[in-house]
């Protein structure tokens, strides 16, 4: 199965000055975990996840020690980094080396990319334009398409075998 096969046609983009706040708005307008991050050409040079803003919640020390996470906590604290963070640009914290696919790779090389870099959405990308995304909602509907669910999403993924 391809990419071509199983992505999302539209991606929900925003431009790289957009701050955090924005993004989490849009991510909630739009219901999707993750955007698509465009420079001033339009060109994608970045992702970025809830998880990815979730994480700038957290200080560097504590990321490889919850316990010392959990130890540290202080009523409020998490609004505070909330605010801290909500009005930086989303420059600062999307996927600069994120992976992308074009229409033409195999759904496994991507589906195991999902699994080792823990990704929540990967542009397709065609001669440097942006065509759609894959996300895990794709590979879900591959999986039951593969594994012949009566109810998987072939409609809206237009399936192929």
């Amino acid at each position: 199965m391809l990419i071509s096969d199983i992505y999302h046609r539209s991606a929900v983009t925003i431009e790289h000055t957009k701050t955090i706040r924005e993004a989490l708005s849009l991510c909630i307008k739009e219901k999707v975990n993750g955007l698509v991050i465009l420079n001033d050409d339009r060109r994608v040079v970045g992702v970025l996840s809830v998880q990815d803003i979730a994480a700038a919640t957290i200080p560097n020390q504590f990321r490889q020690n919850i316990g010392m996470a959990a130890a540290m906590y202080k009523k409020g604290f998490f609004h505070e980094m909330c605010a801290e963070i909500q009005d930086r640009p989303v420059s600062v914290y999307m996927r600069k080396n994120f992976e992308y696919v074009n229409l033409h790779d195999n759904i496994m090389e991507i589906t195991a990319e999902f699994l080792k870099n823990d990704l929540y959405i990967v542009p397709v990308i065609e001669n440097g334009e942006l065509l759609g995304i894959v996300t895990r909602s794709e590979i879900k509907a591959a999986l039951a398409y593969g594994m012949n669910l009566a109810d998987h999403p072939q409609k809206k993924y237009k399936l192929k075998q």
